[in-house]
């Protein structure tokens, strides 16, 4: 059976695939930078997405790097501490490999990796929309990996805390700061990630480069999906601060009879490209 958050994650699917149309610029970047230093035209690239969860991140980026990348030996690892996402996972990519382990450890999981190699084979990071479950020491192991293999990171999808509705409302601000700060619980980065990263990769001397990929969200055609957004949104922010319950209740109300009515909504990501090749 589907856990919730498996069921949520299938269901943001075709909005993140229609927000990734923005970031198809990066993978163009990766797929150049690969090419132009392959040692040969079918030099193995060691692929590991972090964050894995049941696939979906890894299935994105297979189908639109695989055209970028043609001949070469792409070698798919998904990187997830939930070992029951990973078997969802498996059914739908069997040629991946599966490891179950933080993110923390990705230092020695990519050394032991591209250890196994015949030939030296290239790195890849990976991720979509798991920065902000991050830590500081996760940050520290992506931007470590990258930069001791001279590998290339592609962090997708990544939220910002920046949201705008429209129709605005006064409790709006009150909101986001609720849930910004219940992204942050027990040490995670939140919104504040992508930030934290693109500074820790910079120090490190990788090259960086970002962009945003929103989700561009319409009622009554997104109904069903903003409704689901909004609802675990407030169910997040009384969490946080339960003293809100009742301001967070009524604006839940007035957002959901405005889902009928022409509720737009835009959820701003940022998308990271890290080339560890020394600037």
């Amino acid at each position: 059976m589907m856990t919730a958050d498996q069921i949520w994650l299938d269901l943001r699917v075709p909005y993140d695939d229609a927000a990734r149309q923005d970031s198809l610029e990066f993978v163009d970047h990766a797929a150049t930078a690969l090419q132009e230093r392959a040692a040969s035209a079918a030099q193995p690239v060691v692929i590991i997405d972090v964050g894995a969860g049941t696939g979906n991140s890894a299935r994105w980026f297979t189908q639109h790097l695989t055209p970028r990348l043609p001949g070469r030996d792409l070698r798919w690892v998904l990187l997830d501490a939930d070992a029951a996402a990973l078997r969802t996972a498996s059914d739908t990519m069997p040629e991946a490999e599966m490891v179950t382990a933080p993110i923390s450890q990705l230092p020695s999981i990519a050394d032991e990796l591209l250890s196994r190699s015949q030939e030296p084979a290239q790195l890849l990071i990976t991720g979509s929309a798991v920065l902000d479950v991050l830590t500081q020491p996760d940050v520290h192991a992506i931007t470590d990996t990258i930069i001791r293999h001279t590998g290339i990171g592609l962090l997708l999808l990544s939220i910002t805390g920046a949201w705008q509705l429209t129709p605005a409302d006064l409790q709006d601000a009150i909101i986001n700061r609720a849930f910004c700060a219940h992204q942050q619980r027990g040490g995670k980065l939140g919104p504040d990630a992508p930030a934290v990263l693109l500074a820790e990769a910079q120090r490190a001397g990788a090259s960086v480069e970002s962009g945003n990929s929103p989700w561009r969200l319409v009622a009554p055609r997104d109904q069903e999906f903003m409704a689901r957004f909004l609802t675990e949104r407030i169910e997040a922010v009384v969490a946080q601060q339960p003293q809100l319950r009742c301001v967070a209740t009524d604006w839940l109300d007035r957002r959901r009879a405005q889902l009928t009515a022409g509720l737009s909504m835009e959820i701003e990501h940022l998308d990271m490209y890290l080339d560890g090749r020394q600037r």
